[in-house]
């Protein structure tokens, strides 16, 4: 299968040069055009217009049948299962997780997009085709910070995608570079919406390298990009990239939380969708000693079956080789040192082989401090750090820096203490916390927040402010 770059032209564009989509077992499960660079500038340039003239009910009319196209069609040319199948094999996924996180998440997701962009809009619906809503009499702009926004997009896990079908729900012109590790799902997402109506050069799907980043946010206005922390330390100082990097979800365990309630909650967080998601948790905060809670929750993970991951049920992903192994275990063993502990097998069986298929086990470590530098390292595979702290206020000192922390129990006060930390973006109390992506809730704020901004508008006559001096 030859997945090519669309630009405009519903049959694409293929390059001369491709990028072969290798499996985790090693099969050629289909080539992808690497997009030439001059192709993005052309393709932004059409866009100004790509969605004016769709008003916002048509557009989501649209993302109404791409759904149930998504689900059960083949836009992309695949039958649904041979579309998962595709995708877990690239990304290393469990069939069943991708399964469960694309067919059965995408088409409730297109169905229920007028609900989520309500929840963002402070203006219903039609302030995406007027601009303007009114707060008591005032009549209030909301418009588009840029002509089109570009996404950078990741391979870790297929919720993501969510982002980007927002913004195009909101009429917003996209450029949309997928990652090569999972490029099958939003091509099919794209296609579903294709087939269903949508305007064709409202999306630039530009299959390409990280090469590609730069020249994607200098062509477009806006851009929300995926990517580690040298990602984030490029852009931090232009408002007009958004970076998504690394969680370092986090569980709090304050010392009259129940026992077992925090075992169960800690192993779930740890191990939903095979770690590999930004609110998997990747360390545990305990009030007093963490030592018997790391040797319960390792003795309860080593207890996770090794499946091969096409198997229904599998928990743990793949990765793309043997040798790409390495270099988690190699940043593992580098930093166990200064009273770190590994409370799983480690060095000896920290990465399993099932037909010479490369999966890396569930791995427990338990630090003295939360200044040890393996507290605060997120690797995309089941993997989590315990400390001890003495009191309530190093305890919030440790969870800092968290796109999400759990509370295990039902400490409130602990848990709006956190919820006033600049740099904690989520918080859950009593085991509240599902992996699962909530539409509903903001994800470092709402994206509506990023791509639009307020004015002021009057038109004829408006009431003056009025002092009472």
């Amino acid at each position: 299968m030859m997945i090519p770059a669309i630009t405009g032209r519903r049959k694409g564009y293929t390059s001369v040069e491709t990028k072969k989509l290798v499996g985790f077992e090693g099969s050629l499960v289909g080539e992808a055009t690497i997009t030439p660079p001059l192709l993005i500038n052309t393709a932004a340039r059409r866009q100004v217009e790509a969605l004016k003239s769709c008003s916002i009910r048509q557009l989501l009319d649209i993302f109404h049948r791409a759904g149930k196209l998504f689900c059960e069609g083949q836009p992309d040319g695949l039958a649904p299962e041979d579309y998962v199948r595709s995708a877990s094999l690239t990304s290393g996924l469990p069939i069943s997780i991708v399964r469960r996180r694309t067919l059965g998440f995408f088409p409730q997701i297109f169905q229920d997009m007028e609900k989520f962009l309500l929840i963002q809009s402070p203006g219903g619906l039609d302030v995406f085709d007027t601009h303007l809503y009114q707060v008591q009499e005032i009549l209030v702009g909301l418009v588009p910070r840029g002509n089109n926004v570009g996404f950078i997009m990741p391979g870790n896990h297929p919720s993501t995608n969510y982002m980007w079908l927002s913004a195009l729900a909101m009429k917003m012109p996209l450029i949309l570079r997928p990652s090569y590790d999972d490029v099958f799902t939003p091509y099919r997402l794209l296609m579903s919406l294709l087939e269903a109506g949508l305007p064709e050069e409202s999306v630039a799907f530009v299959p390409g390298t990280h090469e590609l980043v730069d020249t994607i946010a200098q062509a477009a206005s806006l851009s929300v990009i995926f990517g580690g922390q040298q990602l984030q330390e490029r852009y931090a100082k232009d408002c007009n990239i958004k970076v998504y990097g690394p969680g370092r979800s986090k569980v709090v365990v304050p010392a009259n939380a129940d026992f077992d309630r925090s075992v169960d909650t800690i192993c779930r967080l740890i191990m939903d969708d095979g770690g590999r998601g930004c609110i998997n948790c990747s360390a545990v905060i305990v009030e007093g000693n963490a030592e018997k809670l790391a040797a319960a929750v390792s003795e309860k993970l080593k207890q996770v079956p090794v499946l091969y991951p096409l198997e229904e049920g599998a928990k743990l992903g793949a990765l793309a080789s043997i040798a790409s192994a390495e270099p988690y275990s190699a940043l593992i063993d580098a930093r166990l040192h200064d009273g770190a502990k590994e409370w799983t097998d480690g060095k000896t069986n920290r990465v399993a082989q099932i037909d010479r298929v490369a999966i890396m086990l569930p791995t427990v470590v338990e630090v003295p401090d939360f200044q040890h530098p393996l507290f605060g390292v997120e690797l995309p595979f089941p993997f989590a750090v315990f400390t001890s702290v003495g009191s309530r206020q190093e305890a919030i000192q440790a969870a800092r820096n968290s796109l999400a922390v759990v509370v295990s129990g039902e400490d409130k006060e602990l848990a709006q203490e956190l919820l006033l930390e600049p740099d904690i973006d989520k918080v859950f109390m009593g085991g509240a916390l599902s992996t699962e992506f909530d539409p509903r809730e903001p994800h470092e704020g709402f994206l509506l927040d990023f791509l639009f901004q307020k004015k002021a508008f009057q038109a004829g006559k408006a009431a003056s402010y009025q002092t009472t001096i």
